[in-house]
């Protein structure tokens, strides 16, 4: 069932109904929450949905894949394989970008990672 968040005639939007589906895809992000992330990206366009669309845009063409480690960045190598203050002896690994950014933010580990891109099996 599509979902239409403008009002019964207020005209088509097959270009807002496309944003809501790609929203929607998003983890964490149904079509409810999705639709509502629009409508508040409609309301601020200036000062919101403009700025993301740009840094999306910019983001998309220039993202990388981090050749040492697996990592995602828009250089390669990542800022963490170039950041000389870490123990390059100490590598952690880890199954997902997602991981290593969790570890990272937290602080704790000061060494490298590498990013298996999956799970190991026996």
């Amino acid at each position: 069932m599509a979902i239409n968040p403008l009002p019964p005639g207020a005209g088509t939007a097959i270009g807002i109904d496309g944003l809501i589906a790609l929203l929607a895809k998003l983890p964490g992000l149904g079509p409810r929450s999705a639709r509502r992330a629009v409508l508040q990206l409609i309301k601020k366009r200036e000062s919101l949905m403009q700025p993301l669309a740009r840094a999306l845009a910019e983001v998309a063409d220039s993202i990388r894949i981090c050749s040492t480690c697996g990592n995602v960045d828009v250089q390669d190598p990542c800022a963490i394989c170039r950041d000389p203050k870490r123990d390059a002896g100490l590598i952690c690994v880890v199954e997902d970008v997602s991981d290593l950014w969790a570890l990272d933010r937290a602080g704790l580990f000061r060494g490298r990672y590498h990013v298996l891109g999956g799970t190991l099996s026996a």
